[in-house]
């Protein structure tokens, strides 16, 4: 036997490993994380003490945030090779993020004592140094850095480097290097801008502004940057602000970028209410792309699908045109934008679990927290997990964890994007837990699904509740009910409609704060005999009809008031009711705009101050309506053509109530006008309502565990078919 046979397989062993966490590096650098961790497990089980594996996986972690595991990966890598300088590195770079700066110098310190030519210790070393306000000892080693890495003083290294470390999730350490960029060269928009959109996604909206203003002074017509900043203001509500940003952009902008600038146009103007202008502009964008689709780029493909198909049932109730325009823009963005990347879908054959009993249902949305969606499915979700532990949720988009996220965490398996969305893992994740059904609960709105739902991950794919039908597949479904989708509205669809017996949705209710009603009135100075009308259609439900409808009312209906309370700019809606107020001769005293406060129970206190819920048209309330109805609110609403305009007629038709349903503008004030003056009427309504909660007369609009049952028998025909 050859006596150096065990030193020899020993050192096999070593090299491998050592590969393999070279090919692990490679994955990690191209943000392939799964395969980076998978790829350095193999060189663990070949040699579980290969330190360099360990600190790879905690790269790895770091990029997906979990910082915690990260800094123990790191500690394990030191453990096996106390002289490892770019572990002691890493720890540091922990330690500062965690604001630990004694704890990370001492680190910082170590691997260059083990490493004197380590560049990124010196460097990391004295941006901790200034951080504790050394700034003599920070300059010191910043230069010793840059002698053994002058890169790090290079525009082009740091813009480079910063892109890198986006991509890697690496957010913080990218804002870093495009600063360093700016400190050299301050006239760089790009690096600005990437900054801005950094701090945009980090929810750090304040500190993006300058940087994004500060891209576009040095570059007036610098789009992306124009964009985020638009973006920024509409979506903080400092809607006049972003309205004069949405000009400017269209004027630097408008004959190099006419599809995007027309995007953004809408969508500000329809967020602060002024839904007649951008009305006007969606029709001349509509008129535009149907001549000119075919030389649109895919990322304004992808705007249209997402923004612009989004904007249309609030500006126009007109199945056959939307429809229209639904099929053309979403076959465009299947070629477009989804083929190149699922080229070669493929087509699951997986076993189903019906046989079984226990079928395994998937719900894919971005928003499993305090959101409509999430208020209005959380009830049959939980009555489903009764039926089938066998529930998985998906959220599509990192989310802000709330209580309402926890709650759903219960209900099943709930997983997120660590740092990005990627339909690609979502597919494989999905395709893995081998679902029978995945339900979509956001359709076009969050883009990303349109990806999933086109790969069918699942045996079957249903979409249902956010939005309307995500018109990608003939393959898949759409859940609504007979109220909404009457019979013949299957020509409008690429999906297959199905209906649920009742109406497309349930709830066990909602919660509010304790209030006295009485001594609310009296501190919103409104008096006890008065008749109180409330509208809560934000800024993109609100529009001119709405408010001639509602002011006629009051005009009929002596000792009324009506209040709004609502997302939007208020200049833009007091504007709008005092003008119809004088026009109408109706004292603009009478309308009140009462504040948005922090939570969904304090809203919801509204309702105790309210006789009567006028509802918004094209698009109804859909969430707000049901709490109304929950309050026991008599509800006038307008029924349109759409899916979205017959929200509030379904749940009227689902209660056995047909008092408030208007077919017309001259209907909605009769009814307005009639459950304001006929108390009798009112407090008809109003016993209906609490009637129809007591537990031997409970309506399917309030049994969230009927409609979970019927949702599940569905699902088991639709696995045989």
């Amino acid at each position: 036997m050859n006596p150096d046979f065990h030193n020899q397989s020993e050192t096999s062993k070593s090299e491998n490993a050592a590969s393999l966490t070279v090919v692990a590096e490679k994955y990690y650098s191209v943000g392939n994380l799964a395969s980076a961790i998978a790829t350095c497990r193999q060189a663990l089980e070949l040699q579980p003490d290969w330190a360099p594996a360990y600190v790879t996986m905690g790269n790895v972690h770091q990029a997906n945030g979990q910082l915690d595991e990260a800094m123990r990966l790191y500690s394990e890598a030191i453990a096996l090779n106390p002289d490892f300088a770019e572990a002691y590195a890493n720890l540091g770079s922990m330690l500062y993020k965690r604001g630990l700066l004694v704890e990370a110098i001492v680190n910082y310190e170590k691997a260059i004592v083990l490493k004197p030519n380590l560049a990124a210790a010196y460097w990391n070393l004295a941006l901790a140094l200034k951080q504790q306000g050394q700034f003599e000892a920070a300059v010191s080693y910043e230069q010793k850095a840059l002698e053994l890495n002058p890169h790090l003083a290079e525009v082009d290294f740091n813009l480079d480097l910063g892109d890198k470390l986006v991509r890697l999730g690496k957010l913080d350490e990218a804002v870093i290097a495009w600063q360093r960029a700016i400190d050299l060269k301050p006239d760089l928009p790009e690096a600005h801008c990437q900054i801005g959109i950094v701090l945009r996604y980090q929810g750090k909206f304040k500190q993006a502004i300058p940087h994004l203003e500060k891209a576009l002074e040095i570059k007036p017509d610098f789009i992306p940057a124009h964009q985020h900043l638009c973006g920024i203001l509409r979506d903080t509500n400092d809607l006049a602000v972003a309205r004069q940003a949405v000009h400017k952009y269209s004027e630097m902008c408008g004959e190099t970028d006419p599809i995007m600038t027309a995007i953004y146009f809408i969508s500000t103007y329809q967020v602060s209410g002024l839904n007649q202008i951008a009305k006007d502009r969606f029709l001349e964008l509509e008129s535009y792309l149907q001549k000119n689709l075919d030389t649109f780029q895919s990322v304004e493909i992808k705007s249209l699908y997402a923004n612009f198909l989004f904007s249309t049932p609030y500006l126009r109730d007109n199945l056959t045109a939307n429809s229209q325009l639904y099929r053309t823009i979403s076959r465009k963005y299947i070629e477009q934008c989804i083929k190149p990347n699922f080229p070669q879908v493929a087509h699951y054959s997986l076993k189903s679990n019906a046989t079984a009993g226990q079928l395994k249902i998937g719900f894919l949305s971005n928003h499993f927290s305090r959101h409509s969606v999430g208020w209005c499915s959380a009830d049959i979700i939980r009555e489903l997990s009764e039926i089938t532990p066998n529930l998985y949720l998906y959220a599509s988009e990192r989310i802000a964890n709330d209580d309402r996220t926890q709650k759903f965490a219960t209900f099943g398996k709930l997983t997120s994007p660590k740092i990005f969305t990627n339909s690609a893992e979502i597919i494989d994740k999905i395709q893995t837990d081998e679902l029978d059904i995945l339900v979509d609960l956001d359709s076009l709105s969050v883009p990303v699904h349109a990806d999933i739902l086109y790969c069918k991950p699942a045996r079957v794919c249903v979409s249902w509740l956010g939005f309307d039908a995500a018109y990608i597949s003939p393959k898949n479904y759409f859940l609504s009910d007979w109220h909404s989708h009457p019979e013949g509205r299957e020509k409008y669809y690429d999906e297959q409609l199905i209906r649920m017996p009742d109406s497309f949705v349930a709830v066990s209710g909602f919660q509010r704060y304790g209030v006295d009603p009485v001594a609310l009135r009296k501190s919103n100075r409104i008096g006890l005999d008065q008749i109180v009308y409330l509208c809560v259609a934000p800024g993109r439900k609100f529009n001119y009809d709405l408010v001639k409808a509602q002011v006629a009312i009051l005009k009929q209906v002596p000792n009324s008031v009506l209040i709004h309370k609502a997302l939007g700019d208020s200049a833009v809606f007091e504007a709008a009711y005092h003008q119809v107020c004088e026009a109408e001769g109706v004292s603009r005293h009478r309308i009140k705009f009462l504040p948005r406060v922090a939570t969904e129970e304090e809203h919801r206190t509204v309702y105790l101050l309210a006789d009567v819920l006028l509802d918004s048209y094209p698009y109804n309330g859909g969430t707000h309506t049901l709490e109304a109805l929950w309050f026991n609110l008599p509800v006038v609403t307008r029924i349109g053509e759409q899916f979205l305009s017959r929200m509030g007629y379904s749940f009227l038709q689902t209660l056995g109530i047909t008092t408030g349903v208007a077919w017309s503008w001259e209907e909605y004030v009769e009814f307005g006008v009639k459950l304001g003056k006929d108390s009798e009427l009112r407090n008809w309504v109003k016993a209906q309502l609490v009637d129809s909660k007591k537990a031997g007369n409970l309506s399917p609009l309030w049994n969230a565990k009927k409609f979970a049952g019927d949702m599940y028998a569905v699902f088991q025909k639709l696995v045989q078919i």
